[in-house]
């Protein structure tokens, strides 16, 4: 019998839905389960469900490995964390440049509807198409020295991190929050970060492990060393 990841889930989500729209609150939940399409009809319970589910469930994943990305540059670069700290307005930019240079979703899949060309190949209608959005967000073409992390990159949220157009994450505000807020409460809680040379080696000679999958980009486990506050 097939099973979807998030199948554990669609009972529950199917009554909130149900209950937002029976008795609004003023949450993303009623958002979505009251949002209509242009015409003014409302989407099946079903298809909010899904949505709503998969909003739920999928930054616990990725945001957790960009979370991972940022402090491994944070812990390798005493000088950047004293700049976010001097400035926590720049952290958000910090956020946008880890993002395009630690994109957590590295690959993923599309169906091309209608014949088309794409980098001289010609693709026809039905034809599943790997894109790999980790690649544009380094094209030189786009990002001036794309392997760089800068903190003042004018174009950082250009990214396709989170895709683009009808395809963009509908969880990609409350990502940036989440990874806001996280390095915001970690700098009130502790300083100068440091990777651990016992778990990752001595600088210059690192060793950091990701899953074996095209899919995702993050470290298994980052361990990191620090100053209480």
């Amino acid at each position: 019998m097939e099973h979807k990841p998030l199948e554990y889930l669609y009972k529950r989500f199917t009554a909130f839905i149900e209950d937002r729209r029976a008795r609004p609150q003023s949450d993303v939940l009623t958002s979505l389960a009251t949002a209509t399409f242009p015409d003014g009809t409302l989407p099946s319970v079903h298809d909010v469900m899904v949505l709503a589910s998969g909003l739920f469930a999928a930054g616990q994943e990725t945001t957790a490995r960009l979370l991972g990305f940022m402090f491994q540059h944070i812990g390798e670069r005493p000088e950047l964390e004293a700049q976010l700290r001097a400035d926590q307005a720049r952290i958000p930019r910090f956020v946008e440049e880890c993002l395009r240079l630690g994109t957590p979703i590295q690959a993923d899949f599309r169906l091309a509807r209608v014949a088309t060309s794409l980098g001289g190949v010609e693709i026809a209608p039905g034809t599943s198409v790997m894109v790999i959005p980790a690649a544009a967000n380094r094209d030189p073409r786009r990002f001036e020295n794309p392997h760089e992390l800068w903190l003042d990159r004018p174009n950082a949220r250009q990214h396709l991190a989170f895709a683009s157009g009808i395809h963009s994450c509908a969880g990609a505000p409350l990502a940036r929050t989440e990874a806001r807020i996280s390095t915001e409460r970690l700098f009130a809680r502790m300083r100068d970060f440091r990777i651990s040379e016992a778990k990752h080696g001595p600088a210059g000679a690192r060793r950091y492990e990701f899953p074996k999958t095209f899919i995702l980009r993050g470290h298994n486990a980052l361990h990191l060393e620090f100053t209480p506050t």
